[in-house]
């Protein structure tokens, strides 16, 4: 197999992994932008933006300073997924030491079933202690991305062994006999 067939096939292979897990922390939607918390300013990421019943949720938290927009990497940060009859059915606690860049205050809460939630992010600092509520929705688990992936890796990969058995017959010759002419024959 020829090096740049290795390399398409490992780039096309990778091309299959969904966008979120080559992203595994940090990043996602913004859902709250520099909300005025005491005498912070606070900002919260979720990912997936898309939240599918039975996957990993990950906040990421960023706290500043409000006089000089300096991040805060002091405070208490709890995240909380709350259902519609007010229970809490999820709750962890985002730090700095999950976080990548240590900048931010991040968590992976546990997957939760489909329905409708509010997330609450309770911010405890000596600059002031507050929450931003903000809705979120949790979708039923999307097959269709899967079976798309795999009829596409499936495509890809006959692609590929068709590509290496047209190189493979070029090499032998189009047209030659089982046994090799070296004289000619009279």
């Amino acid at each position: 197999m020829r090096k740049w067939q290795w390399r398409l096939l490992i780039t096309l292979l990778l091309c299959l992994l969904p966008l979120s897990q080559l992203l595994a922390h940090g990043g996602g939607e913004l859902k709250a932008g520099n909300v005025p918390v005491g005498f912070y300013l606070v900002s919260v990421w979720v990912n997936p933006p898309t939240v599918q019943a039975g996957q990993v949720i990950h906040v990421t938290v960023g706290i500043a300073d409000e006089s000089t927009g300096e991040p805060v990497l002091d405070s208490s940060v709890d995240v909380l997924i709350v259902d519609e009859a007010g229970e809490v059915v999820v709750w962890a606690v985002a730090t700095t030491e999950q976080s990548v860049n240590r900048l931010f205050y991040e968590a992976d809460l546990v997957p939760v079933i489909t329905g409708i939630y509010e997330m609450h992010v309770v911010v405890t600092g000596s600059g002031g202690a507050g929450d931003i509520n903000f809705p979120l929705e949790v979708v039923p688990r999307a097959i269709l991305p899967w079976v798309a992936g795999i009829v596409a890796g499936a495509v890809v990969i006959g692609l590929i062994v068709r590509s290496w058995r047209q190189g493979a017959s070029r090499e032998r010759g189009r047209g030659g006999t089982a046994v090799p002419r070296r004289h000619p024959v009279d």
